[in-house]
């Protein structure tokens, strides 16, 4: 996994729904902070926190990382 890849796609998903990283923050249980280092690849996000994001998006976990260019 790369950061970059991960936090490219979480940026765009988030986006896609009009979210802003406070609430996108209130959803995962972090800080808005750590969702903006999520974004900009500066922090590795735990598993637990990178499922959250794909239940939410409704998109896998290879999706996430770079794995797969398919969200499904």
């Amino acid at each position: 996994m790369t950061l970059e890849v991960f936090g490219s796609r979480v940026l765009s998903l988030r986006g896609e729904k009009g979210l802003s990283q406070r609430e996108m923050a209130e959803i995962l249980g972090v800080s808005h902070v750590a969702v903006g280092y999520y974004e900009n690849g500066k922090r590795e996000p735990t598993l637990s926190i990178m499922k959250a994001y794909a239940l939410y998006f409704d998109v896998t976990l290879d999706y996430l990382v770079g794995l797969s260019d398919s969200r499904r």
